[in-house]
C-alpha cells in the first residue's frame, strides 16, 4: 500500500478554529509518457505479448499507480497530479491519516495532443435539432444496489435521463421487459411508476417477469414541457442483459 507524503500548513483563514491545518502532497517530481513505459519495462509487462486495447489499461494503471505514489504525471493527452481537500487538527500531526479523513482526488488539465486536435476544430450545426429521447443509465435494485440485477417481486430503479413515461399514447409507452425468448414482453404502464421523472423510474417488478435473462426498455413521449407530448413514441432499450433471481 502506497503512503502518500504530505506537508501540513497551519490554516490561518478559520480564527474561529484553533490548530487546524490543510495538506499539500508532497510531489517527488515529474513523469512523461516514455517514463511510464520504463516503469512498465521494469515490471516486465510492457508491450510484450499484450494487445494494443490491453495495453491502453495498463498504461493507464500505471499512470494511476504513479499519481498516487506523489508523482505529476505528463502525456500529450492530459496533465495529471493529485490533489487534497479536507483539513487536519494538531493531534494528526506525525501520524498516517486513515483512508477518508481527507478528500483525494486527481486533477486533470488537456494535454498538448488536445490542445492540437481541438484548436482548430470547425463546428458543424444541424438545420434542426434531432430528435433526443430516452436514455437508461444503470438498472438495479435500490436495496441491494446491485447493477444489473433484479429480484422477483422486489423493487426496481432506472435512473439516466429524459425517462419520465408521459404521453397520449398509453398502450404504446412504459417500461417494457422482453424475455430472453423474444416472445414473453411484459409491460409496466406509467400509472405503477412512482417517482417517474426524467432520470429516475421505480416500480415493483411484476410477477410475470420471472427468473431468467431479460432485456428492459422505456418507451415514452415525454418533452421539457409537461404539458406537450411527442408525436412519435420514442424508445430506448438498455444495452445490458438483466438477470432476474
Amino acid at each position: 500500500m502506497n503512503v502518500l507524503k504530505t506537508i501540513a500548513h497551519l490554516n490561518e483563514l478559520t480564527e474561529e478554529t484553533a490548530n487546524d491545518y490543510y495538506l499539500l502532497p508532497e510531489i517527488k517530481g515529474t513523469l512523461h509518457e516514455e517514463d511510464i513505459i520504463h516503469r512498465l519495462e521494469a515490471k516486465e509487462i510492457a508491450t510484450k505479448n499484450v494487445n494494443g486495447p490491453a495495453f491502453v489499461r495498463i498504461f493507464h494503471r500505471e499512470c494511476a499507480l504513479a499519481i498516487s505514489e506523489g508523482y505529476n504525471v505528463v502525456t500529450g493527452m492530459f496533465h495529471a497530479t493529485i490533489g487534497l481537500k479536507g483539513v487536519v487538527h494538531a493531534k494528526d500531526l506525525g501520524h498516517h491519516l486513515p483512508a477518508g479523513q481527507v478528500s483525494i482526488h486527481t486533477g486533470l488539465i488537456q494535454g498538448e495532443y488536445a490542445r492540437e486536435a481541438l484548436k482548430d476544430l470547425t463546428i458543424g450545426v444541424a438545420e434542426q435539432p434531432a430528435p433526443t429521447g430516452p436514455v437508461i443509465q444503470s438498472v438495479t435494485n435500490p436495496v441491494t444496489d446491485l447493477p444489473d440485477t433484479l429480484n422477483t417481486g422486489e423493487m426496481v430503479l432506472l435512473q439516466g435521463m429524459r425517462l419520465a413515461v408521459r404521453g397520449d399514447k398509453p398502450d404504446e409507452i412504459g417500461v417494457f421487459f422482453t424475455y430472453e425468448d423474444e416472445v414473453t414482453v411484459v409491460r409496466v404502464p406509467a400509472t405503477h411508476l412512482s417517482p417517474n421523472t426524467p432520470k429516475k423510474l421505480q416500480f415493483v417488478l411484476p410477477a410475470a417477469v420471472s427468473a431468467g435473462n431479460w432485456k428492459v426498455k422505456v418507451a415514452t413521449q415525454m418533452t421539457t414541457n409537461p404539458k406537450k407530448f411527442t408525436e412519435n413514441v420514442r424508445e430506448y432499450e438498455y444495452p445490458n442483459t438483466i438477470t432476474v433471481i
